[in-house]
């Protein structure tokens, strides 16, 4: 069997099966944003790693270095968010062609360093290879939490609305208009899409608020697709989930995309890279969330409500019908 025919989620559940951690400090192992393990004095250290490959996670010919860097950064710093901790130490390896100019490397640092000093995150660690081809950039992040404070994908519970921070599918939208060569080079910086695409910023604010003041009873960062991403929450949580389209939180410029091209509402239902956060919170702490996203002007919108297993994921229209969404999202090793 193939490693197309399976996928990531295939894989991810090979080494479930295979590393089950048997120890008394690992709290979370394989499977959710980040491993959470328990340090002294009831603080856990939250672990994560990711890794962006020229072609597949972004395209060498529209993205600066300096902007490179930002991303690297963020997506990491995202999964630390999605468990509610605050970020504190990077390692960053990364693995370039020997051509590759030492200015490139020096602009893709700079980046890297200003979304840490924007977080007061520190760089302690990393490697350098020489790549044949391409170039890979790996980051594993570290965190802590309080174990009270500590929120993961499973834990939610039929009758839970489920909320999304910012808005949907700016970052697919940019994607396809850089890749299409839509926007022209002059554009890019004044393009909110496209922006969001290149130098997403993660919710760590947002994530932590959440977390001190006990909302949400299950939380996961939105990178591979709002469907993709609710559907790791729920099953985890061993639910399923109602989506109401209209309520999706939608920026003015994929609105009117939409208004034009009705069948890309794929860009919000299953686009990626949002790195927005997704949570489940009881009815009761409803109104608590709601007077949080106005502390903070951050958009906190419900867009829907977690449900029976036996229903799955399913997206209605404003009537109540069934709408057909083609597509989960990103899915690493299929469609290459």
């Amino acid at each position: 069997m193939k490693v197309s025919e399976v996928g990531e989620k295939g894989i991810i559940r090979f080494l479930s099966r295979e590393f089950t951690a048997e120890n008394q400090r690992v709290i979370e192992g394989i499977g959710d944003d980040t491993s959470v393990t328990l340090q002294d004095g009831g603080r856990c250290l939250l672990a994560t790693t990711d890794v962006l490959v020229e072609g597949i996670h972004y395209g060498a010919a529209y993205t600066e270095p300096r902007l490179l860097g930002r991303k690297a950064v963020s997506t990491s710093l995202s999964d630390i968010a999605a468990m509610g901790g605050r970020p504190t130490y990077l390692l960053i390896s990364l693995i370039v062609p020997p051509d590759m100019s030492m200015e490139y490397i020096q602009a893709f640092y700079r980046g890297a360093r200003e979304r840490m000093d924007e977080f007061g995150v520190v760089l302690i660690g990393g490697n350098t290879s020489a790549s044949p081809a391409g170039t890979t950039i790996c980051v594993v992040a570290l965190g802590e939490v309080s174990r009270d404070e500590l929120l993961c994908r499973k834990g939610a519970s039929e009758g839970d609305t489920l909320y999304v921070t910012g808005y949907l599918g700016d970052a697919a939208f940019g994607l396809e208009l850089l890749r299409t060569g839509g926007i022209s080079n002059e554009e890019v910086q004044r393009n909110d899409a496209a922006m969001r695409h290149l130098d997403p910023s993660p919710r760590v604010k947002a994530g932590r608020l959440l977390a001190e003041r006990h909302l949400p009873s299950a939380m996961i960062d939105i990178s591979d697709g709002l469907l993709c991403d609710v559907r790791h929450l729920v099953e985890a949580s061993g639910c399923g989930a109602t989506l109401t389209l209209p309520h999706l939180p939608l920026s003015p410029q994929v609105r009117g995309r939409l208004e034009t091209h009705p069948d890309d509402i794929r860009l919000p239902l299953s686009g990626g890279e949002d790195y927005e956060l997704l949570f489940a919170v009881p009815p009761a702490k409803a109104p608590r969330v709601s007077l949080l996203a106005e502390e903070i002007e951050l958009p906190m919108t419900p867009i829907g409500t977690v449900g029976p297993k036996e229903g799955g994921v399913v997206v209605v229209d404003k009537n109540g019908e069934r709408v057909q969404a083609e597509g989960e999202g990103f899915e690493h090793f299929r469609g290459l």
